[in-house]
């Protein structure tokens, strides 16, 4: 199992900026990222863009009604 540090931000769209919600859990064990974010949410899994990059960041961000993005960083 791997061990992320994850935080979530949700899209302002008044503002037109990502507020990071601090009453997230920080930090996941998971060797399937997807079955844990999965499990966040509360109604059928949204479409999602999700970025890989070089440093192992993964970027998740999902067009929910009011769009979130998930990232998580290998710790």
């Amino acid at each position: 199992m791997k061990k992320y540090e994850v935080f979530r931000e949700i899209y302002n769209p008044c503002a037109g900026v990502y507020i990071f919600d601090g009453n997230f859990p920080s930090e996941v064990e998971t060797d399937d990222i997807e079955k844990s974010l999965k499990s966040w949410i509360p109604v059928d899994f949204p479409e999602y863009v999700k970025e890989v990059f070089s440093d192992g960041t993964i970027i998740y961000l999902l067009k929910l009604p009011r769009m979130e993005r998930y990232t998580f960083s290998e710790i």
